[in-house]
Parts: C-alpha cells; sequence; structure tokens
C-alpha cells in the first residue's frame, strides 16, 4: 500500500507538470501564430538559400551556360561605346601664381 501511495503522488506532480506545460505552451500560442511561425521559417529559408547561391558563386562553382552568359554580358558591356568628356588640350602652366611649391 506504501508503494501504491508513493506511485500516485508521482502520478500527481506528473499531471501538475503537464498541466503547468499546457498553461505555458496556450500563452505561447497567443504570442506566436502559426502564420508568424510559417513566415519565419520560409524567411529562413528564403535567406539559407540566398547564401547558398552566394557561397556557389564565391566559391566559383558556376556552369557552363553561367560562364557563357557572364562572357556575353561582359562582351556586350566592353563593346558599347562611352561617351567620354572632351579632354582640354592646352599644356598646364608650369606654375600658378600665388601658390608655393611643396
Amino acid at each position: 500500500q506504501v508503494q501504491d501511495i508513493e506511485f500516485t503522488q508521482i502520478e500527481m506532480k506528473v499531471i501538475e507538470g503537464l498541466k503547468v506545460g499546457n498553461e505555458c505552451l496556450h500563452k505561447m500560442h497567443q504570442v506566436m501564430s502559426i502564420e508568424e511561425v510559417e513566415r519565419i521559417i520560409g524567411e529562413t529559408q528564403d535567406a539559407v538559400e540566398y547564401q547558398r547561391q552566394i557561397d556557389e558563386l564565391l566559391a566559383g562553382s558556376l556552369t557552363e551556360e553561367d560562364e557563357d552568359a557572364i562572357l556575353e554580358e561582359l562582351n556586350a558591356i566592353t563593346q558599347e561605346q562611352l561617351e567620354l568628356p572632351e579632354v582640354p588640350s592646352e599644356p598646364l602652366p608650369e606654375k600658378i601664381p600665388g601658390m608655393s611649391s611643396l
């Protein structure tokens, strides 16, 4: 009979622990909704995927198609005619009046 009483006391402690745990979970659920958790998980997955893409680029693991596209874009950029400003053709003065030499 002593064992039954001890076992019942243990059961009561377990049930009290479950009760406290359920109350905590209920409070947490009021603070954070499933939609909020899904949004956070989605943002985290997006950030991980973005970082993976950056890591691949930095590691130089470009496919041949990627390299071809990059080279094609580089060629297009270097073939463009850039309009540069006019450069003065007059020679620079040897000394500027009022300035001391360094």
